[in-house]
């Protein structure tokens, strides 16, 4: 699998500060990543991020549901979400985060309805709906995870302000970003994920616990 590339982000100046943690060697996180065993703040899977990010609001979108319907990061507050890039042809990482996020899912048992998961696609080409409903039933995501599909002009945005490449057309690896942020029941970043490597499932079901604790 390639490094994951960053979408260059014109704003915030601590967004920058992300720009550069994000291109450093290790992937998501990089020199400050935080250590496996230890987490950062309440987390155990998270990687540092800026601390003007924190509780900042999450970049906004309105999208269509490979489900049916429309999904706005407006309508998801009140219950907090994890937000990740996926494709469905892709062949490695996207459905080991798929699978990931299943387990702890299942893990949390019936808690796992007080918690949303949200795929936005990098590959707008090739994630057609029949295929990601096809993608959704084959690794068992539960209706709590919405699959968002669009055009190139609707996703493009929204893969910028999530500091996202998408996948690069024709490439039969994995390119694009791939992260996993995770967002209060306000609507407010709380922490980052590298999901480009495997992930402790029982420690990603921690996270969504202390995610679905947050007032």
């Amino acid at each position: 699998m390639r490094p994951r590339a960053l979408v260059p982000f014109v704003g915030l100046a601590a967004l920058a500060v992300l720009a550069v943690v994000l291109l450093s060697g290790r992937g998501v996180g990089g020199a400050t990543k935080a250590n496996s065993t230890t987490g950062y703040g309440p987390f155990l899977t998270a990687s540092v991020i800026p601390q003007a990010l924190v509780n900042s609001p999450a970049p906004s979108f309105d999208l269509t549901n490979a489900r049916g319907g429309m999904v706005s990061s407006a309508a998801l507050r009140g219950k907090p979400y994890a937000i990740t890039f996926l494709y469905v042809h892709c062949p490695n990482v996207c459905p080991l985060i798929g699978e990931e996020i299943h387990a702890a899912l299942v893990d949390l048992g019936a808690k796992a309805a007080g918690m949303n998961v949200v795929g936005i696609s990098v590959d707008p080409a090739g994630d057609t709906r029949t295929d990601v409903i096809q993608w959704l039933s084959q690794h068992q995501e539960p209706s709590n995870f919405d699959y968002l599909i669009g055009t190139k002009t609707q996703l493009g945005p929204v893969w910028k302000a999530y500091h996202v490449a998408p996948q690069i057309a024709g490439d039969p690896d994995s390119s694009h970003t791939a992260l996993i942020w995770l967002v209060s029941r306000t609507g407010r970043l709380q922490a980052l994920i590298d999901a480009g490597v495997p992930v402790n499932t029982k420690n990603l079901a921690h996270d969504f616990r202390v995610l679905m604790e947050q007032t």
